[in-house]
């Protein structure tokens, strides 16, 4: 089929992002031909620029867009592109009502949500529920143009490519594992004591150093978690790195671990070794939010029958507290093991 314009919507965070590619791989093999454009936020460009099958990339500005003048800017910037039909991934009306206004022939969205009427094709999907992972929630909103189920060989297709030329890596030892221990507030973490007991366990263990990535919010934290150990061996590269940056230092890691946070999505999509650490409870649950390909590397405390978290107020007065000592040490070992056996 020919003529055909796809836009795709995805206006969250560099996980959520990373969790929809796999739809621009399943369109791009039955349409061969057709245009796929993309729609997000400046700051996950890269991460777009990156993986094959986009032609183009579309900016949405929260600030630009905002308010009824930004939404009929946004529609008469998607209007010009002459769209045949829009997907949105990010189920919010702010995006759905431009969608309309545009024109797009066909709108496929959410019909859990208020503003179905918006949308010409609507799936039940209840995402809350966290019955599914996130990926295979948005291939199963590629049905009314595929008209059947997608293959699961999409579920996560590893197109996502290594920017060149590869100058992250300048004053880096050549082996290097990554910890990440931020994750913005967005889902339970561990401890200082457990992020320094990984640490501890990986300069015992192998000859690697550890670099700790983060915002420039997680300098006073990484600096906490090397006091102690060899400076050649920790470092402290908070703040360093623009995500196409942190593309390539993932992409050349020996492992990386870290929490529910957008780099264990990066390194599954690059076949990138991982180890993380989850709460079992909705809405963190790696039944959706995990990495796709590496879930047996997901790390959970034992919990008895896990009741809905909003994470502050855990019930279990902080989950990820419950991962002992032992068991994380041992976690990592096995983790290691099955480097050394590949």
């Amino acid at each position: 089929m020919t003529g055909l314009r796809f836009l795709l919507v995805r206006t969250d965070r560099i996980g959520d992002t990373v969790l929809t590619l796999p739809a621009v791989t399943a369109l791009r093999e039955r349409f061969p031909e057709a245009s796929i454009s993309f729609l997000a936020r400046t700051y996950t460009h890269p991460i777009l620029r990156n993986y094959e099958g986009i032609d183009q990339i579309l900016t949405y500005d929260p600030q630009k867009h905002r308010g009824w003048k930004g939404l009929r800017r946004l529609a008469a910037e998607l209007r010009e592109q002459d769209f045949s039909t829009a997907i949105l991934f990010h189920p919010r009306p702010e995006l759905a009502l431009p969608l309309k206004w545009a024109g797009i022939p066909q709108r496929i969205g959410s019909a859990d949500r208020w503003y179905r009427f918006l949308f010409t094709d609507r799936l039940s999907q209840h995402r809350s529920q966290c019955a599914r992972h996130e990926a295979d929630y948005n291939l199963e909103l590629l049905k009314p143009v595929l008209q059947e189920d997608v293959p699961a060989q999409f579920a996560f297709s590893p197109r996502l490519q290594v920017p060149e030329p590869l100058k992250v890596r300048e004053g880096l030892p050549p082996r290097y594992a990554i910890l990440h221990p931020g994750s913005g507030g967005s889902a339970p973490n561990l401890s200082l004591h457990q992020y320094r007991l990984l640490i501890e366990t990986l300069l015992r263990e192998t000859d690697w150093a550890v670099v700790v990535t983060g915002s420039f919010d997680d300098a006073s934290l990484a600096e906490q978690l090397r006091a102690g150990f060899p400076e050649a061996r920790v470092l402290n590269r908070t703040g360093r790195f623009s995500l196409e940056e942190m593309l390539q230092l993932v992409g050349s890691a020996e492992l990386l671990l870290a929490s529910s946070t957008g780099p264990i999505h990066l390194a599954d999509a690059l076949n990138r070794p991982l180890l993380s650490f989850y709460c079992p409870a909705v809405p963190f649950t790696p039944r959706r939010w995990g990495p796709y390909q590496q879930r047996q590397w997901v790390l959970l405390p034992e919990i008895t029958e896990p009741r809905t978290c909003r994470g502050s107020d855990c019930p279990h007065g902080g989950c990820l507290s419950l991962l002992t000592d032992e068991g994380l040490v041992e976690r990592i070992r096995e983790r290691l093991q099955a480097l050394e056996r590949q």
